[in-house]
């Protein structure tokens, strides 16, 4: 029995590792790759639209797309940091048993939720090969976006799993360093930043 037990820790401070470096990770990829993208793209096709009369015609597949992969990378980390949006009219009113039991139910659903997601996608990706599913006017696969946005969706999961109450203080793995979490540098929160001031003086 304490071997089980023992076993059942490992496994869970293994994904509890993983996840949160993997949602850090997909944060970065949001902040410095997809949303510049995004902004970047936008800002183009209006001004080819209004000024020069001639719109990307797959502009609005990649804007979509674009705008999904943005959520879906941010939405693990935005978990762990708190940033998720509660009732706070009603949550604040609360005991602090009934938050327990708020902050589990709402786990619960996040993991059902996510996890149907993560299960859906990764059922359609051999689908979308096979059929070499495309937009409507772009002419790329979809699949890769697909697969790409199952695996956000499982690591949403397992950081619902490590982190249920969605408290950033319980971080623990992510790497201490300059601009990371936990510097003050451009990534941090403000309870990160405040904490390396008062440490600072």
């Amino acid at each position: 029995m304490g071997d089980a037990v023992a076993w059942l820790d490992l496994a869970a401070e293994w994904i509890d590792r993983w996840s949160e470096r993997a949602s850090y990770a997909l944060f970065r990829c949001c902040v410095y790759l997809t949303m510049p993208a995004l902004v970047v793209l936008v800002t183009v096709d209006v001004a080819l639209r209004y000024v020069f009369n001639a719109p990307l015609q797959w502009g609005r597949d990649v804007n979509g797309l674009l705008l999904l992969m943005t959520m879906f990378c941010a939405l693990p980390h935005a978990w762990d940091r708190a940033y998720h949006i509660r009732m706070e009219v009603f949550y604040v009113r609360l005991s602090s048993a009934r938050r327990r039991s708020v902050d589990v139910l709402a786990s619960v659903a996040g993991i059902v939720v996510f996890g149907l997601m993560g299960v859906q996608g990764a059922r359609f990706v051999p689908f979308m090969i096979g059929t070499g599913e495309t937009g409507e006017d772009l002419s790329l696969p979809l699949w890769p976006f697909m697969g790409f946005l199952s695996a956000c969706a499982f690591v949403m999961v397992a950081r619902v799993f490590a982190n249920p109450a969605g408290v950033e203080d319980h971080l623990q793995y992510l790497m201490h360093g300059k601009g990371g979490a936990g510097a003050g540098g451009p990534l941090a929160s403000g309870r990160d930043r405040a904490h390396a001031d008062d440490t600072a003086s």
